[in-house]
């Protein structure tokens, strides 16, 4: 444990002196102050922007538009930065041999492994949680007739769904040598998602349901069972990519 404690502090210490860390609480940051305030203003900027000639009724807003922007903000914006900040999670260990400075002194691989999961773990959790604090409080301030019924699902099955992407990005990370293949890997893994979701059996099981059905959960403020087998699965494959990786970081070759 003294190991898994050391490497986990090193690893934070590494990602704050190269500032990723700063980077992701400032994109996090401000997807977590856009969102409420693109609902709340962005009616009444395109009301100005509009030609005097052309009339467009809109909606007035609401606390669902808000939380619209968030999952979208999150899906297509921080998620996306996360992956690309963290891409080189292996990457370079592996082309300055740290790994086997490292196994050599005794570290077993299993606590290498886990150490930097549990900073990609903890490191989502953190961002993810900030953002979404950030979103509720201006959320509340500007829409307070909102209500929390089938909030914390909604939010909760995005986390669970970035925790698929980390898992995913952590095993190609284990399973290539650059920083480019596990790009290409959760890049693959989401287009897969998003083909298979054209077949209805397929969408009925699929975890992307967790990404793109949020503001119909809170809406409805309920969930079918299909949101909860997509769940389910999500956490299985989670589960099944994290002891793949450790599995196969415990035999791969490190030079």
């Amino acid at each position: 444990m003294r190991g898994y404690g050391a490497f986990i502090q090193k690893e934070i210490r590494e990602n704050s002196r190269n500032y990723k860390f700063f980077i992701l609480g400032i994109i996090f940051a401000i997807v977590g102050l856009l969102s409420p305030l693109s609902a709340r203003f962005l009616p009444e900027l395109m009301e100005t922007l509009m030609d005097e000639n052309i009339t467009i009724i809109l909606a007035e807003p609401t606390y669902i538009d808000s939380w619209l922007q968030f999952f979208s903000n999150i899906n297509q914006i921080a998620l996306v930065a996360f992956v690309l900040v963290f891409s080189p999670v292996m990457a370079k260990e592996y082309e300055k041999g740290t790994f086997i400075h490292m196994v050599t002194k005794g570290l077993p691989r299993l606590t290498i492994y886990g150490a930097k999961l549990t900073v990609l773990l903890l490191s989502w959790t953190i961002f993810y949680l900030i953002s979404f604090l950030i979103t509720r409080a201006y959320t509340l301030y500007y829409f307070p007739e909102g209500t929390s019924e089938g909030l914390f699902i909604s939010v909760g099955s995005l986390y669970l769904f970035g925790l698929l992407i980390i898992s995913l990005l952590m095993l190609s990370g284990v399973l290539f040598r650059n920083s480019y293949a596990p790009l290409l890997a959760v890049g693959g893994g989401v287009a897969v998602l998003f083909i298979g979701s054209i077949f209805p059996v397929i969408e009925r099981w699929s975890p992307l349901q967790l990404a793109t059905r949020n503001v119909e959960v809170l809406t409805l403020q309920s969930t079918d069972p299909a949101f909860t087998r997509g769940a389910i699965i999500t956490l299985m494959i989670t589960v099944m990519f994290i002891i793949t990786g450790g599995l196969v970081f415990r035999r791969k070759a490190l030079q």
